[in-house]
């Protein structure tokens, strides 16, 4: 689970969440059919990242394909 840093505003803390990752996926899959995956990043302002092309060392949490 994310823990939020204590210093992230509750705007920040929205647009840090999984469920915002998730949600950017699946408009990103709707828009580009393919592959799209949600990483997980050590990074506190984006603790998850969305890519259509990740690289083979990054922490997948969550792929969709067609």
């Amino acid at each position: 689970m994310f823990a939020p840093a204590p210093w992230l505003s509750p705007k920040r803390y929205l647009l840090c969440s999984r469920e915002n990752a998730q949600r950017v996926a699946a408009r990103l899959f709707d828009a580009q059919p393919g592959r799209v995956s949600i990483i997980r990043t050590d990074e506190p302002l984006q603790p998850f990242h969305v890519s259509t092309a990740p690289p083979r060392d990054a922490h997948v949490e969550i792929e969709i394909m067609s």
